[in-house]
């Protein structure tokens, strides 16, 4: 079993972009093993995390990441690229590529080859484009749980989407599952590992070994798809807006 850190606690950074001032959270932990002060930027959480030794003070940790500051927008400017929902923009689509066509007029957003043809004024195509991915990840989502749910004998009580940016999925108690809707941007095997990783929680709410042959059982070779995920996920947070529920 691994080790628990001994204490968490969150602090802020103040980092310009441009004319904007960002405020970006700071997450403190400390591990008896730390030898030294590490610092990690988090694209997927959007937040720093910093380990301390057992013998390192906060405030010395603060001023460390301080000394870091170019560093850390340097971090900032590599990782994080904005795709917005604007005609011409190409959009990954569970692993096809389309591209978001401004036709005006009325009417409901169709696909037509590998076209998304999006109708209305053209101020509100992000937000019609983002309605449509959200309905289109709640279809994709809700059947895929349920049906994976049979597989293993349990049943989901009510599956919610929402636009999150700590996790890509939950699991509760009672059987309520939520899942993020950028992952209709992934690959569908990897939409089909998040669903398979809360579904099983169902059976195993926890994560040992038999945690993870279930989840082996309802998505085959799932561990790609999860280092996917790991190495992937970020970009997913650029595309449209980002707004928590």
């Amino acid at each position: 079993m691994k080790k628990q850190p001994l204490h968490v606690t969150s602090h802020f950074i103040e980092l310009c972009a441009g004319e904007n001032t960002r405020r970006m959270p700071i997450v403190i932990r400390r591990h008896r093993s730390s030898r030294r002060m590490t610092l990690r930027y988090q694209p997927l959480q959007q937040h720093l995390l910093l380990t301390l030794p057992r013998y390192v003070s906060i405030k010395q940790g603060l001023h460390f990441i301080e000394e870091k500051r170019k560093w850390i927008e340097k971090q900032i400017d590599e990782t994080v690229q904005h795709f917005p929902f604007v005609d011409g923009q190409l959009l990954p689509l569970l692993g096809k590529e389309v591209c978001l066509r401004h036709v005006g007029g009325r009417g409901v957003i169709t696909l037509s080859g590998s076209d998304m043809l999006v109708p209305g004024e053209a101020e509100f195509m992000s937000r019609r484009v983002q309605d449509w991915l959200r309905r289109c990840a709640r279809e994709h989502l809700n059947g895929l749980a349920r049906s994976k749910a049979q597989i293993i004998g349990k049943q989901v009580r009510q599956v919610t989407v929402r636009d999150t940016i700590s996790r890509w999925g939950s699991c509760s108690y009672d059987g309520n599952l939520s899942f993020s809707w950028r992952l209709v941007l992934a690959p569908y095997p990897v939409l089909d590992y998040v669903v398979s990783h809360e579904v099983a929680h169902l059976k195993e709410f926890n994560h040992s070994d038999t945690f993870w042959s279930v989840v082996e059982q309802l998505s085959p070779g799932h561990v790609q798809w999860r280092d996917w995920l790991g190495s992937n996920g970020h970009i997913l947070y650029g595309y449209g807006s980002s707004s928590s529920d």
